[in-house]
């Protein structure tokens, strides 16, 4: 083989890597490889772009649970108002229980208006309790205040133990106060002690929104 044409030779595989390399991840999620798939809406949530948080929640119905799971996770990665409204959706509309648990869970990890009220919604109306827990848990990251009376009544009235102890967990968290209640102890035991521990997660939730706010009025 001639200089010439080993140099074209080696120009031919460069241009066919740096192609490869530079495949534009938004004909990836196209793929009926699912492991591109999944690299691919990674790569589109890096960008940071509105216009591709469409193309993400579309892989959030894909048949492959992991790759659904990473397109929701891709989308709680981009911390973007329109990648919020979208992981609401899919943890109200998605029938599967693990792709919906992991949109509540990157819910709670954003900072917008409406992952509060669309968790309020799911911690009291999801069939499936791992997802209830999971709402519970995310309130207590957004240290939502206002929602410590819904998690008192959850602690108080769900129907499954792990979610009444999860909700109960997350008022501990957020007032920084354990109660030592006894979830083994018998019904009429637990709702007395239910009631009083409300009346102190009142208060000190109270007393550390209002320390909270103070705080911020101080700092502006």
């Amino acid at each position: 083989m001639t200089s010439r044409a080993a140099v074209a030779g080696a120009a031919v595989v460069l241009a066919a890597f740096w192609t490869a390399g530079c495949k534009d991840p938004a004909q990836g999620v196209q793929s009926s490889d699912p492991n591109e798939v999944a690299r691919s809406v990674s790569d589109l949530a890096k960008r940071g772009r509105d216009e591709d948080v469409e193309r993400i929640e579309q892989v959030t119905t894909h048949t492959d649970t992991m790759v659904a799971t990473e397109a929701v996770r891709s989308l709680g990665s981009m911390r973007r108002p329109k990648a919020v409204q979208a992981l609401s959706r899919v943890a109200a509309e998605e029938k599967r229980c693990e792709v919906r648990e992991t949109a509540v869970i990157e819910l709670g990890r954003q900072r917008e208006e409406p992952s509060l009220g669309m968790l309020e919604q799911i911690l009291q109306r999801d069939p499936d309790p791992r997802v209830r827990a999971a709402a519970a848990s995310s309130l207590s990251r957004l240290r939502a205040w206002d929602s410590v009376p819904l998690l008192m009544d959850v602690a108080e009235k769900d129907p499954d133990l792990m979610v009444q102890g999860r909700a109960l967990a997350a008022v501990e968290t957020m007032i920084g106060l354990k109660f030592g209640y006894e979830s083994a102890a018998p019904p009429e035991e637990r709702r007395k002690a239910i009631a009083r521990m409300r009346v102190i997660a009142m208060t000190a939730a109270a007393t550390l929104r209002q320390a909270e706010a103070r705080k911020g009025a101080a700092g502006r």
